[in-house]
Protein backbone atom coordinates (compact mmCIF):
# COMPACT_ATOMS: atom_id res chain seq x y z
CA UNK A 1 0.00 0.00 0.00
CA UNK A 2 2.65 2.69 1.09
CA UNK A 3 4.69 1.68 -2.98
CA UNK A 4 1.00 2.78 -3.98
CA UNK A 5 0.74 5.41 -1.79
CA UNK A 6 4.50 6.86 -2.96
CA UNK A 7 3.86 5.89 -6.58
CA UNK A 8 0.35 7.91 -6.82
CA UNK A 9 2.25 10.52 -5.58
CA UNK A 10 5.02 10.68 -7.86
CA UNK A 11 2.68 9.92 -11.06
CA UNK A 12 0.45 13.19 -9.57
CA UNK A 13 3.51 16.17 -9.29
CA UNK A 14 5.64 13.75 -12.92
CA UNK A 15 1.96 14.80 -14.63
CA UNK A 16 1.80 18.35 -13.03
CA UNK A 17 5.45 19.02 -14.02
CA UNK A 18 4.80 17.63 -17.34
CA UNK A 19 1.73 19.84 -18.41
CA UNK A 20 3.97 22.97 -17.14
CA UNK A 21 6.48 22.03 -18.94
CA UNK A 22 4.21 21.35 -22.39
CA UNK A 23 2.72 24.55 -21.56
CA UNK A 24 5.93 26.31 -21.55
CA UNK A 25 6.99 24.94 -24.29
CA UNK A 26 3.88 25.93 -26.26
CA UNK A 27 4.30 29.35 -25.52
CA UNK A 28 7.84 29.72 -26.00
CA UNK A 29 7.64 27.44 -29.03
CA UNK A 30 9.19 29.15 -32.27
CA UNK A 31 10.41 32.39 -30.29
CA UNK A 32 14.36 32.81 -30.50
CA UNK A 33 15.83 34.47 -27.87
CA UNK A 34 17.03 38.58 -28.80
CA UNK A 35 14.83 38.07 -32.20
CA UNK A 36 11.01 39.47 -32.98
CA UNK A 37 8.82 37.43 -34.88
CA UNK A 38 8.00 33.24 -34.87
CA UNK A 39 10.74 31.26 -36.35
CA UNK A 40 10.02 28.16 -38.29
CA UNK A 41 11.27 25.21 -39.68
CA UNK A 42 11.56 25.88 -43.64
CA UNK A 43 11.87 22.44 -44.57
CA UNK A 44 8.72 21.09 -42.00
CA UNK A 45 6.59 23.79 -40.96
CA UNK A 46 5.59 24.85 -43.89
CA UNK A 47 4.29 21.26 -44.89
CA UNK A 48 0.20 21.43 -45.09
CA UNK A 49 -1.62 20.83 -41.49
CA UNK A 50 -3.81 18.05 -43.45
CA UNK A 51 -0.44 16.01 -44.14
CA UNK A 52 0.99 16.72 -40.51
CA UNK A 53 -2.07 15.25 -39.63
CA UNK A 54 -1.95 12.22 -41.88
CA UNK A 55 1.75 11.75 -41.00
CA UNK A 56 0.76 11.81 -37.58
CA UNK A 57 -2.10 9.14 -37.86
CA UNK A 58 0.64 6.81 -39.90
CA UNK A 59 3.11 7.42 -37.71
CA UNK A 60 0.99 6.42 -34.83
CA UNK A 61 -0.01 3.02 -36.36
CA UNK A 62 3.39 2.22 -37.74
CA UNK A 63 4.14 2.59 -33.99
CA UNK A 64 1.45 0.53 -32.92
CA UNK A 65 3.29 -2.38 -34.81
CA UNK A 66 6.75 -2.21 -34.56
CA UNK A 67 5.42 -2.38 -30.97
CA UNK A 68 3.35 -5.10 -31.15
CA UNK A 69 6.54 -7.31 -33.43
CA UNK A 70 9.47 -5.12 -29.90
CA UNK A 71 7.00 -6.52 -27.27
CA UNK A 72 6.60 -10.27 -28.52
CA UNK A 73 10.59 -9.99 -29.31
CA UNK A 74 12.38 -7.90 -26.93
CA UNK A 75 10.41 -6.87 -23.87
CA UNK A 76 8.66 -10.38 -23.12
CA UNK A 77 12.07 -11.89 -22.66
CA UNK A 78 13.37 -9.44 -19.84
CA UNK A 79 9.84 -8.79 -17.99
CA UNK A 80 7.67 -10.99 -16.62
CA UNK A 81 4.38 -12.01 -17.62
CA UNK A 82 2.55 -10.48 -15.31
CA UNK A 83 3.54 -7.18 -16.12
CA UNK A 84 3.96 -7.30 -20.17
CA UNK A 85 0.48 -5.64 -20.86
CA UNK A 86 1.85 -2.71 -18.83
CA UNK A 87 5.08 -2.66 -20.33
CA UNK A 88 3.39 -2.40 -23.82
CA UNK A 89 1.15 0.24 -22.66
CA UNK A 90 4.07 1.97 -21.26
CA UNK A 91 5.78 1.76 -24.74
CA UNK A 92 2.71 2.65 -26.70
CA UNK A 93 2.89 5.92 -24.88
CA UNK A 94 6.50 6.77 -24.95
CA UNK A 95 6.54 5.94 -28.57
CA UNK A 96 3.20 7.79 -29.18
CA UNK A 97 4.54 10.94 -27.27
CA UNK A 98 7.63 10.95 -29.26
CA UNK A 99 5.83 10.97 -32.63
CA UNK A 100 3.50 13.39 -32.03
CA UNK A 101 5.87 15.72 -29.94
CA UNK A 102 7.81 17.41 -33.37
CA UNK A 103 3.95 17.25 -34.94
CA UNK A 104 2.16 19.31 -32.38
CA UNK A 105 4.71 21.57 -31.64
CA UNK A 106 5.15 22.28 -35.66
CA UNK A 107 1.20 23.15 -36.16
CA UNK A 108 1.50 25.41 -32.98
CA UNK A 109 4.94 27.41 -34.84
CA UNK A 110 2.98 27.44 -37.90
CA UNK A 111 -0.10 28.75 -35.95
CA UNK A 112 1.85 31.61 -34.45
CA UNK A 113 3.45 32.76 -38.16
CA UNK A 114 -0.41 32.94 -39.25
CA UNK A 115 0.48 30.34 -41.67
CA UNK A 116 -1.64 27.45 -40.56
CA UNK A 117 -5.03 28.43 -42.75
CA UNK A 118 -2.84 30.12 -45.40
CA UNK A 119 -0.45 26.54 -46.32
CA UNK A 120 -3.73 24.18 -45.64
CA UNK A 121 -5.54 22.45 -48.10
CA UNK A 122 -8.56 23.32 -46.17
CA UNK A 123 -8.16 26.55 -47.73
CA UNK A 124 -7.61 25.37 -51.41
CA UNK A 125 -10.71 23.14 -51.27
CA UNK A 126 -12.70 25.94 -49.57
CA UNK A 127 -11.54 27.99 -52.58
CA UNK A 128 -12.33 25.37 -54.82
CA UNK A 129 -15.97 25.08 -53.65
CA UNK A 130 -16.52 28.36 -53.57
CA UNK A 131 -17.28 28.12 -57.01
CA UNK A 132 -20.39 25.56 -56.40
CA UNK A 133 -22.59 28.26 -54.64
CA UNK A 134 -23.11 29.88 -58.45
CA UNK A 135 -26.68 29.44 -59.51
CA UNK A 136 -26.18 27.63 -62.93
CA UNK A 137 -28.39 25.57 -64.86
CA UNK A 138 -26.58 22.30 -66.56
CA UNK A 139 -26.86 20.98 -69.85
CA UNK A 140 -27.31 16.62 -70.27
CA UNK A 141 -24.03 16.67 -71.13
CA UNK A 142 -22.50 17.41 -68.32
CA UNK A 143 -25.52 15.95 -66.40
CA UNK A 144 -24.45 12.64 -67.65
CA UNK A 145 -20.68 12.63 -66.83
CA UNK A 146 -21.67 13.79 -63.23
CA UNK A 147 -23.81 10.53 -63.55
CA UNK A 148 -21.05 8.64 -64.51
CA UNK A 149 -18.48 9.69 -61.75
CA UNK A 150 -21.32 9.15 -59.43
CA UNK A 151 -21.22 5.66 -60.57
CA UNK A 152 -17.99 5.15 -60.48
CA UNK A 153 -17.99 6.28 -57.02
CA UNK A 154 -20.35 3.63 -55.82
CA UNK A 155 -18.30 0.78 -57.41
CA UNK A 156 -15.10 2.17 -56.04
CA UNK A 157 -16.62 2.96 -52.46
CA UNK A 158 -18.30 -0.47 -52.40
CA UNK A 159 -14.83 -2.14 -53.48
CA UNK A 160 -13.14 -0.48 -50.70
CA UNK A 161 -15.61 -1.22 -48.03
CA UNK A 162 -15.55 -5.06 -48.85
CA UNK A 163 -11.61 -5.05 -49.53
CA UNK A 164 -11.06 -3.29 -45.67
CA UNK A 165 -13.58 -5.97 -44.45
CA UNK A 166 -11.35 -9.08 -45.82
CA UNK A 167 -8.35 -7.62 -44.63
CA UNK A 168 -7.51 -9.00 -41.25
CA UNK A 169 -4.41 -6.99 -40.67
CA UNK A 170 -3.44 -4.16 -39.97
CA UNK A 171 -1.01 -2.74 -42.23
CA UNK A 172 -2.92 -4.49 -44.70
CA UNK A 173 -6.43 -1.52 -44.05
CA UNK A 174 -3.51 1.30 -43.39
CA UNK A 175 -2.79 0.64 -47.34
CA UNK A 176 -6.18 0.23 -47.91
CA UNK A 177 -7.00 3.91 -46.13
CA UNK A 178 -4.28 5.14 -47.84
CA UNK A 179 -5.55 4.29 -51.48
CA UNK A 180 -9.14 5.55 -50.64
CA UNK A 181 -7.45 8.97 -49.32
CA UNK A 182 -5.66 8.91 -52.95
CA UNK A 183 -9.02 8.15 -54.69
CA UNK A 184 -11.19 10.37 -52.52
CA UNK A 185 -8.73 13.19 -53.75
CA UNK A 186 -8.57 12.17 -57.40
CA UNK A 187 -12.44 12.05 -57.77
CA UNK A 188 -12.18 15.47 -56.09
CA UNK A 189 -9.74 16.84 -59.35
CA UNK A 190 -12.13 15.12 -61.56
CA UNK A 191 -15.46 16.83 -60.27
CA UNK A 192 -14.37 20.01 -59.76
CA UNK A 193 -13.11 20.00 -63.51
CA UNK A 194 -15.85 18.97 -64.75
CA UNK A 195 -18.15 21.41 -62.55
CA UNK A 196 -15.90 23.92 -63.56
CA UNK A 197 -16.10 23.10 -67.30
CA UNK A 198 -19.66 23.08 -66.90
CA UNK A 199 -19.92 26.76 -65.13
CA UNK A 200 -17.19 27.88 -67.73
CA UNK A 201 -19.58 26.92 -70.29
CA UNK A 202 -22.63 28.20 -68.87
CA UNK A 203 -20.83 31.52 -68.48
CA UNK A 204 -20.11 31.66 -72.33
CA UNK A 205 -23.43 31.25 -72.50
CA UNK A 206 -24.55 33.65 -70.96
CA UNK A 207 -22.64 35.93 -72.56
CA UNK A 208 -23.32 35.15 -75.56
CA UNK A 209 -27.60 36.43 -74.56
CA UNK A 210 -26.32 39.48 -73.77
CA UNK A 211 -23.98 40.45 -76.48
CA UNK A 212 -27.19 39.18 -78.50
CA UNK A 213 -29.63 41.26 -76.53
CA UNK A 214 -27.40 44.71 -77.22
CA UNK A 215 -25.23 44.48 -74.67
CA UNK A 216 -22.69 44.78 -76.89
CA UNK A 217 -20.06 46.55 -73.10
CA UNK A 218 -20.61 42.94 -71.85
CA UNK A 219 -16.71 41.40 -70.72
CA UNK A 220 -16.09 38.01 -69.65
CA UNK A 221 -12.93 37.93 -67.18
CA UNK A 222 -9.92 35.75 -69.32
CA UNK A 223 -8.61 35.14 -66.24
CA UNK A 224 -11.55 33.12 -64.02
CA UNK A 225 -10.89 30.56 -67.62
CA UNK A 226 -8.12 27.94 -68.78
CA UNK A 227 -7.31 25.64 -71.90
CA UNK A 228 -10.04 26.01 -74.67
CA UNK A 229 -12.61 27.84 -72.34
CA UNK A 230 -9.96 30.35 -72.06
CA UNK A 231 -9.10 30.70 -75.92
CA UNK A 232 -13.42 30.96 -76.67
CA UNK A 233 -13.63 33.61 -73.70
CA UNK A 234 -10.39 35.79 -75.35
CA UNK A 235 -12.67 35.53 -78.95
CA UNK A 236 -15.97 36.26 -77.52
CA UNK A 237 -14.87 39.37 -75.95
CA UNK A 238 -13.06 40.57 -79.12
CA UNK A 239 -16.30 40.00 -80.86
CA UNK A 240 -17.85 41.82 -78.42
CA UNK A 241 -15.50 44.54 -79.19
CA UNK A 242 -15.45 44.66 -82.72
CA UNK A 243 -19.41 45.05 -82.38
CA UNK A 244 -18.86 47.93 -79.62
CA UNK A 245 -16.51 49.51 -82.25
CA UNK A 246 -18.86 49.13 -85.54
CA UNK A 247 -22.02 50.74 -83.40
CA UNK A 248 -19.70 53.80 -82.11
CA UNK A 249 -18.68 54.51 -85.56
CA UNK A 250 -22.45 53.75 -86.99
CA UNK A 251 -23.33 56.42 -83.98
CA UNK A 252 -20.55 58.69 -84.72
CA UNK A 253 -21.69 58.46 -88.58
CA UNK A 254 -25.28 59.38 -87.95
CA UNK A 255 -24.46 62.59 -85.70
CA UNK A 256 -21.95 63.72 -88.34
CA UNK A 257 -24.64 63.14 -90.56
CA UNK A 258 -27.22 64.84 -88.64
CA UNK A 259 -24.94 67.58 -87.80
CA UNK A 260 -24.19 68.41 -92.21
CA UNK A 261 -27.99 68.03 -92.44
CA UNK A 262 -28.55 70.63 -89.92
CA UNK A 263 -26.08 72.96 -91.33
CA UNK A 264 -26.97 72.62 -94.83
CA UNK A 265 -30.38 73.09 -93.79
CA UNK A 266 -29.02 75.89 -91.63
CA UNK A 267 -27.58 77.61 -94.42
CA UNK A 268 -30.82 76.57 -97.43
CA UNK A 269 -33.15 78.03 -94.55
CA UNK A 270 -31.51 81.80 -94.62
CA UNK A 271 -31.98 82.63 -98.27
CA UNK A 272 -34.84 80.78 -98.26
CA UNK A 273 -36.75 82.27 -96.03
CA UNK A 274 -35.98 85.65 -97.73
CA UNK A 275 -37.20 83.96 -100.90
CA UNK A 276 -40.38 83.35 -98.99
CA UNK A 277 -40.40 87.10 -97.37
CA UNK A 278 -39.78 88.59 -101.04
CA UNK A 279 -42.54 87.01 -102.97
CA UNK A 280 -44.92 87.93 -100.08
CA UNK A 281 -44.27 91.73 -100.71
CA UNK A 282 -44.18 91.30 -104.82
CA UNK A 283 -47.55 89.39 -104.04
CA UNK A 284 -49.06 92.34 -101.39
CA UNK A 285 -47.82 95.10 -104.33
CA UNK A 286 -50.83 93.40 -106.22
CA UNK A 287 -48.97 92.97 -109.95
CA UNK A 288 -52.12 93.65 -112.94
CA UNK A 289 -49.89 90.76 -114.97
CA UNK A 290 -52.19 87.60 -114.44
CA UNK A 291 -48.91 85.05 -115.43
CA UNK A 292 -47.19 86.90 -112.93
CA UNK A 293 -49.72 86.33 -110.00
CA UNK A 294 -50.11 82.98 -111.11
CA UNK A 295 -45.90 82.36 -111.02
CA UNK A 296 -45.84 84.22 -107.52
CA UNK A 297 -48.40 81.82 -106.42
CA UNK A 298 -46.16 78.34 -107.41
CA UNK A 299 -43.23 80.32 -106.33
CA UNK A 300 -45.16 80.74 -103.13
CA UNK A 301 -46.23 77.18 -102.87
CA UNK A 302 -43.01 75.28 -104.07
CA UNK A 303 -40.94 77.79 -101.16
CA UNK A 304 -43.18 76.92 -98.68
CA UNK A 305 -42.74 73.37 -99.32
CA UNK A 306 -38.87 73.29 -99.43
CA UNK A 307 -39.09 75.06 -96.48
CA UNK A 308 -41.35 72.56 -94.63
CA UNK A 309 -38.97 69.98 -96.36
CA UNK A 310 -36.37 71.32 -94.38
CA UNK A 311 -37.59 71.58 -91.17
CA UNK A 312 -38.47 67.60 -91.33
CA UNK A 313 -35.05 66.98 -92.28
CA UNK A 314 -33.86 68.76 -89.39
CA UNK A 315 -36.08 66.93 -86.91
CA UNK A 316 -35.08 63.64 -89.09
CA UNK A 317 -31.98 63.79 -87.82
CA UNK A 318 -31.87 64.94 -84.59
CA UNK A 319 -34.33 61.77 -84.26
CA UNK A 320 -32.14 58.85 -85.93
CA UNK A 321 -28.88 60.51 -84.01
CA UNK A 322 -30.93 60.74 -80.65
CA UNK A 323 -30.38 64.30 -80.02
CA UNK A 324 -33.31 65.28 -78.91
CA UNK A 325 -34.84 65.43 -75.38
CA UNK A 326 -37.71 63.43 -73.93
CA UNK A 327 -40.20 64.79 -71.04
CA UNK A 328 -42.75 62.28 -70.02
CA UNK A 329 -45.90 63.79 -68.68
CA UNK A 330 -49.27 62.74 -68.24
CA UNK A 331 -51.50 63.78 -70.79
CA UNK A 332 -54.88 63.21 -71.51
CA UNK A 333 -54.87 61.25 -74.85
CA UNK A 334 -59.07 61.78 -75.71
CA UNK A 335 -58.66 65.71 -75.15
CA UNK A 336 -55.24 65.46 -77.51
CA UNK A 337 -57.11 63.85 -80.04
CA UNK A 338 -59.96 66.40 -80.17
CA UNK A 339 -58.24 69.30 -80.04
CA UNK A 340 -56.55 67.72 -83.28
CA UNK A 341 -59.62 66.99 -84.93
CA UNK A 342 -60.67 70.33 -84.06
CA UNK A 343 -56.82 71.75 -85.74
CA UNK A 344 -57.65 70.16 -88.79
CA UNK A 345 -61.23 70.17 -89.42
CA UNK A 346 -61.16 73.42 -91.46
CA UNK A 347 -58.48 71.69 -93.66
CA UNK A 348 -59.72 68.41 -94.16
CA UNK A 349 -62.64 70.30 -95.57
CA UNK A 350 -60.77 72.23 -98.46
CA UNK A 351 -60.94 68.22 -100.22
CA UNK A 352 -63.85 67.13 -98.85
CA UNK A 353 -62.86 64.85 -96.25
CA UNK A 354 -64.91 64.61 -92.69
CA UNK A 355 -63.71 62.90 -89.91
CA UNK A 356 -65.80 60.24 -87.90
CA UNK A 357 -64.57 60.12 -84.28
CA UNK A 358 -64.75 57.04 -82.07
CA UNK A 359 -63.25 58.14 -78.94
CA UNK A 360 -64.74 57.21 -74.74
CA UNK A 361 -66.19 59.68 -73.34
CA UNK A 362 -64.00 59.74 -70.32
CA UNK A 363 -60.42 60.72 -70.25
CA UNK A 364 -57.32 58.36 -71.06
CA UNK A 365 -54.09 58.96 -69.42
CA UNK A 366 -51.00 57.57 -71.10
CA UNK A 367 -47.31 58.77 -70.31
CA UNK A 368 -45.85 60.81 -73.53
CA UNK A 369 -44.12 63.93 -73.91
CA UNK A 370 -46.85 66.34 -75.30
CA UNK A 371 -44.78 68.28 -77.76
CA UNK A 372 -43.64 64.95 -79.43
CA UNK A 373 -46.96 63.65 -79.91
CA UNK A 374 -48.52 66.58 -80.83
CA UNK A 375 -45.92 66.35 -83.94
CA UNK A 376 -46.76 62.33 -84.58
CA UNK A 377 -50.60 63.41 -84.90
CA UNK A 378 -49.73 66.38 -86.97
CA UNK A 379 -47.71 63.86 -89.43
CA UNK A 380 -50.87 61.10 -89.25
CA UNK A 381 -53.26 63.69 -90.22
CA UNK A 382 -51.19 65.75 -92.67
CA UNK A 383 -50.74 62.38 -94.29
CA UNK A 384 -54.24 61.20 -94.46
CA UNK A 385 -54.94 64.77 -95.74
CA UNK A 386 -52.05 64.26 -98.51
CA UNK A 387 -53.08 61.07 -99.60
CA UNK A 388 -56.89 60.39 -98.65
CA UNK A 389 -59.41 60.22 -101.63
CA UNK A 390 -61.10 63.18 -101.90
CA UNK A 391 -64.43 63.59 -100.92
CA UNK A 392 -64.10 60.41 -98.30
CA UNK A 393 -64.14 59.58 -94.39
CA UNK A 394 -61.16 59.89 -92.03
CA UNK A 395 -61.70 57.50 -89.10
CA UNK A 396 -60.30 58.55 -85.71
CA UNK A 397 -60.24 56.36 -82.71
CA UNK A 398 -59.11 55.84 -79.75
CA UNK A 399 -59.24 52.22 -77.65
CA UNK A 400 -58.36 51.45 -73.96
CA UNK A 401 -58.40 48.47 -72.76
CA UNK A 402 -56.41 46.42 -70.22
CA UNK A 403 -52.98 46.24 -72.51
CA UNK A 404 -53.00 49.75 -73.05
CA UNK A 405 -54.41 53.16 -75.02
CA UNK A 406 -54.61 52.58 -79.16
CA UNK A 407 -54.98 55.54 -81.54
CA UNK A 408 -56.06 54.46 -84.90
CA UNK A 409 -56.34 56.79 -87.67
CA UNK A 410 -57.79 55.25 -91.14
CA UNK A 411 -58.69 56.74 -95.02
CA UNK A 412 -59.03 54.77 -98.54
CA UNK A 413 -55.87 55.89 -100.43
CA UNK A 414 -56.16 58.14 -103.49
CA UNK A 415 -53.53 56.32 -105.28
CA UNK A 416 -53.01 51.90 -105.40
CA UNK A 417 -51.06 51.18 -102.17
CA UNK A 418 -48.52 48.85 -104.04
CA UNK A 419 -46.00 49.14 -101.88
CA UNK A 420 -44.99 47.00 -97.80
CA UNK A 421 -46.53 48.82 -94.43
CA UNK A 422 -42.37 48.78 -93.66
CA UNK A 423 -41.43 50.80 -96.41
CA UNK A 424 -43.35 53.78 -95.71
CA UNK A 425 -41.37 54.44 -92.48
CA UNK A 426 -38.20 54.62 -94.53
CA UNK A 427 -36.94 57.90 -95.41
CA UNK A 428 -37.82 59.64 -98.38
CA UNK A 429 -40.40 56.69 -99.27
CA UNK A 430 -43.84 57.92 -100.11
CA UNK A 431 -47.14 56.00 -100.75
CA UNK A 432 -47.71 58.39 -104.02
CA UNK A 433 -45.07 57.00 -106.56
CA UNK A 434 -44.75 59.28 -109.11
CA UNK A 435 -44.10 62.36 -106.40
CA UNK A 436 -46.97 64.53 -107.68
CA UNK A 437 -48.14 65.50 -103.88
CA UNK A 438 -46.34 67.66 -101.54
CA UNK A 439 -44.96 65.10 -99.36
CA UNK A 440 -41.42 64.92 -98.39
CA UNK A 441 -41.80 61.12 -97.42
CA UNK A 442 -40.31 61.81 -93.93
CA UNK A 443 -43.61 62.26 -92.38
CA UNK A 444 -44.54 58.60 -91.11
CA UNK A 445 -40.69 58.48 -90.50
CA UNK A 446 -40.34 61.34 -87.87
CA UNK A 447 -44.16 59.97 -86.43
CA UNK A 448 -42.81 56.28 -85.78
CA UNK A 449 -39.17 57.39 -84.42
CA UNK A 450 -41.26 60.03 -82.02
CA UNK A 451 -43.49 57.44 -80.61
CA UNK A 452 -40.90 54.73 -80.49
CA UNK A 453 -38.76 57.53 -78.30
CA UNK A 454 -41.68 57.96 -76.15
CA UNK A 455 -41.95 54.05 -75.41
CA UNK A 456 -44.81 53.25 -77.51
CA UNK A 457 -45.65 51.36 -80.65
CA UNK A 458 -46.16 52.22 -84.33
CA UNK A 459 -47.76 49.85 -86.63
CA UNK A 460 -48.89 50.36 -90.12
CA UNK A 461 -51.71 48.12 -91.85
CA UNK A 462 -52.16 48.22 -95.28
CA UNK A 463 -55.68 46.07 -96.79
CA UNK A 464 -56.08 46.95 -100.20
CA UNK A 465 -56.68 50.64 -100.61
CA UNK A 466 -57.27 51.15 -96.59
CA UNK A 467 -54.66 52.74 -94.90
CA UNK A 468 -53.92 52.63 -90.96
CA UNK A 469 -52.22 53.61 -88.65
CA UNK A 470 -51.96 52.23 -84.97
CA UNK A 471 -50.13 53.87 -82.20
CA UNK A 472 -50.09 52.49 -78.66
CA UNK A 473 -49.10 53.77 -75.06
CA UNK A 474 -49.11 52.00 -71.83
CA UNK A 475 -52.10 54.17 -69.83
CA UNK A 476 -51.28 55.58 -66.72
CA UNK A 477 -52.51 53.52 -63.24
Amino acid sequence: RRAYSIGLVAATVGLILMSLSMAYLLIFSGHSEGKKGIKINKLFDIIPVEVKILLLTFGIVLVFAANNFIGQKVLHIYIEKKHWNFANQMLNYASVYIVALPIVFSIVREYKAGLLWKNSYTKVIKESFSVYMLKRSFKKKWGSNFLVLMLVDFIAVTFFLVTTINEKRLLGRLMIFICFIIFLVVNFIIFNKIYKTAIAFDSIADAIKEIASGDTRYRLNEDEFAGREASVVKDLNNISKGFQGAINDQVKSERLKADLITNVSHDIKTPLTSIINYVDLIKREKPENAKIQEYLDILSVKSQHLKNLTEDLVEASKVSSGNISVDLRDIDLVEMINQTNGEFEEKFSEKGLSIISNTPSSGVMIKADGRHLWRVLENLYNNAFKYAAKNSRIYIDVISDNTGATFVIKNISENPLNIRPDELTERFVRGDVSRTTEGSGLGLSIAKSLTILQGGKFEIIIDGDLFKVEIKFEKVA
